[in-house]
């Protein structure tokens, strides 16, 4: 047996002993006991992973008595549902979290139907990405959180970006709500606590989040409904006139977020569930990424040309594909 045998096999070994143990340490934190999402699930998703460094920021209002909840999937009107990153429960109120792990450029207003992520494409130039208003977002998820709990207890909006972006030209008139980046969000609640004038006890605190836990453990066809639910509203939007669009904005803050705002990851099992609940659901295949319909194409040039495969209709905001006809269920994870 060489030297170069056994130091690989070392290396593996140890690589293998750091993974288990990172994944063991995780499992004892509250992100996980909620949601059940391991630490590999976790730091290779984005989104994941922007609720977990939100938690992170602010795991020391634990020792102080508060409880946090994350993907709390609240019921809406026709059935629908409505869908909260991060929730904080402390003797101040109730803190209602979007979290956006976005980078670049983020303009925006608070009356604005869809915000703007300016981001670099090389050689001096930019691109574009436009996205739900995640204020008006964030009071449609404290409209129906109200629905459930008390409503003389104060609600809080924040809205979290990612320290990796710059948040260039916010306008927010509501003192209810708050855009901020990551690195401000420990100091901000501690603010926003000692103004409140209304205390909760121990006793409230547990009893909001007994309540509300149940909806963060839903099953996987109505996280899927929920994301074709998104889907239906973003492209009813996208095909609207831009004067209808305005006046919808205006009057309506109950609008659903786009579907670029929550894209989970899923591992091979949970993909192959959910496309079985998809199935089920409306008889057509959905893109196991981000639940919009896959679609039948065709290789053009290259060495793989004339093969077909099944793509996701989101092209490009979402880069799911199978890698043949023959194997339509198995997700190729070509990102």
């Amino acid at each position: 047996m060489s030297i170069s045998f056994i130091t690989t096999l070392l290396f593996l070994l140890s690589l293998l002993t750091i993974c288990v143990l990172a994944e063991l340490l995780f499992r004892q934190k509250t992100y996980y006991k909620v949601t059940r999402n391991g630490y590999f699930q976790t730091v290779f998703d984005k989104g994941r992973y922007g609720e977990y460094l939100t938690w992170k920021s602010l795991k020391s209002y634990e020792h102080d008595g508060g409880k946090f909840l994350f993907n709390c999937y609240l019921p809406a009107e026709n059935g629908k549902t409505s869908e909260i990153d991060v929730i904080l429960i402390h003797s101040s109120g109730i803190f209602v979290m979007e979290s956006k792990n976005y980078s670049g450029w983020i303009f925006g207003k608070e009356t604005d139907s869809c915000w703007t992520q300016t981001l670099p494409s090389g050689r001096g130039k930019s691109r574009k990405e436009r996205f739900y208003n995640p204020v008006k977002q964030n009071a449609t998820h404290i409209k129906w959180l109200k629905n459930i709990v008390n409503s003389q207890i104060p609600i809080y909006s924040i809205i979290v970006f990612s320290k990796r972006c710059t948040l260039k030209n916010i306008t927010v008139a509501n003192p209810q709500v708050t855009v901020i980046r990551r690195p401000q969000i420990h100091k901000v609640v501690k603010h926003i606590g000692s103004q409140s004038l209304h205390t909760l006890t121990k006793e409230e605190i547990a009893n909001i989040y007994e309540i509300l836990y149940p909806y963060t453990q839903v099953d996987t066809a109505t996280k899927l409904q929920h994301i074709n639910n998104i889907n239906k509203a973003s492209l009813s939007r996208s095909k609207m006139p831009e004067r209808k669009k305005q006046k919808e904005a205006e009057s309506t803050p109950t609008s659903p977020e786009t579907i670029s705002e929550r894209n989970p990851v899923i591992d091979t099992v949970q993909a192959k569930n959910i496309e079985l609940a998809a199935e089920k659901l409306s008889g057509m295949q959905v893109c196991p990424k981000c639940g919009a319909e896959l679609a039948l194409r065709t290789v053009a040039r290259g060495v793989h040309s004339g093969e077909q495969f099944y793509g996701c209709s989101r092209f490009p905001k979402c880069r799911y594909r199978t890698t043949s006809t023959a194997n339509a269920s198995s997700p190729s994870n070509r990102s």
